[in-house]
């Protein structure tokens, strides 16, 4: 067995980078793909919608919160569960609720950023009420 594989198995709070870096990526990815954001960023009707400052006050909030919520999960999952699983075991239950969390986090994401401004709808003539 090598060193990392006995250090993550002995301190099960080692790995908990790990689905905290990809939790992150998702997160951007969900976001910057999103209407939503397009029209922040410019891609609304000749710039109508355009407002930069989602890049300081959102992204930041978002990919924090997408590092941070795993490896809250990690821990406390680990922390529970210490005493009443394995160590090998403890580790797969941990990452299975982190990448649980992560797999929430971005289906919500995906739901509050993607839905138009009910403004923004009406300026285009849609008869939605949203």
């Amino acid at each position: 067995m090598g060193r990392e594989q006995k250090d993550t198995q002995e301190n099960p709070a080692k790995a908990a980078w790990v689905p905290a870096i990809l939790s992150a990526v998702i997160a951007l990815v969900v976001w910057s793909s999103s209407r939503r954001t397009g029209i922040h960023l410019g891609g609304g009707f000749e710039g109508e919608g355009e407002d930069l400052s989602v890049l300081w006050t959102e992204l930041p909030f978002v990919v924090l919160a997408a590092g941070v919520l795993p490896v809250a999960v990690w821990l406390l999952t680990a922390r529970l569960l210490r005493r009443s699983v394995g160590h090998g075991s403890l580790v797969m239950i941990a990452a299975a609720a982190a990448v649980g969390v992560t797999l929430l986090y971005a289906v919500g994401l995906y739901v509050w950023a993607d839905q138009l401004h009910p403004a923004y709808v009406r300026s285009l003539g849609s008869h939605l009420h949203l």
